[in-house]
């Protein structure tokens, strides 16, 4: 197995990747059909192994979506999978470590990542040194079917033949509240690392 940087010939592989690995968390339906360019400077790493991308890692740096901007230059990690029949092989962590070298040797001090409730994922950070912001946790709500129109400014949006699906983000305090209106309630938390 060997840990390089993505190349563009690697989105297929890159593609296959993340949405097989993220089959069995809370993020299956988080589809990407091609990969993104993000506007800044980006540590983009693949685990391949006979040619195949096993694992991914994508970190922003000095992104506009940072939280905190007042500990030096940050990074956001986007997106790290690892396909299910290559887990327990340390190439999560050989990919944040190789990631986390580059980062610092471009000056990035601290680094942020958004995940959502997800065991495995939530053990996997802090197991290499993140620490979750409790006060940043909010929630992602999927609207029962028949509840979206509840939801919706008819003044705002005119006649509509239909609402399949709506997802909106809320304080966490209000998640008993919204149980009776949604299907689906992930928290979604935000991890910290100082990486000096």
């Amino acid at each position: 197995m060997i840990i390089r940087e993505y190349v563009p010939n690697d989105e297929q592989g890159w593609l296959s990747c993340r949405v097989v690995s993220f089959l069995n968390c809370s993020y299956f339906n988080d589809v990407k059909t091609k990969k993104e360019i993000y506007p800044h400077p980006a540590v983009c790493l693949v685990a391949e192994e006979n040619g195949k991308i096993i694992g991914l890692i994508d970190i922003e740096m000095d992104s506009d979506d940072l939280t905190y901007n007042d500990r030096g230059r940050g990074a956001i990690l986007w997106h790290m999978a690892v396909l299910p029949e290559y887990r327990r092989r340390s190439i999560a962590t050989d990919l944040w470590e190789e990631a986390q070298k580059r980062l610092l040797s471009r000056g990035i001090r601290y680094c942020e990542l958004w995940t959502q409730e997800d065991k495995a994922a939530n053990r996997f950070y802090r197991s290499i040194g993140f620490e979750m912001e409790n006060e940043n946790t909010y929630i992602r709500c999927y609207a029962i079917r028949d509840k979206c129109y509840e939801l919706l400014d008819k003044t705002k949006t005119g006649d509509i033949y239909g609402a399949e699906e709506l997802v909106f983000q809320a304080a966490l305090q209000r998640k008993d509240e919204l149980k009776t209106i949604c299907y689906r309630i992930d928290e979604v938390r935000l991890y910290t690392k100082s990486l000096v």
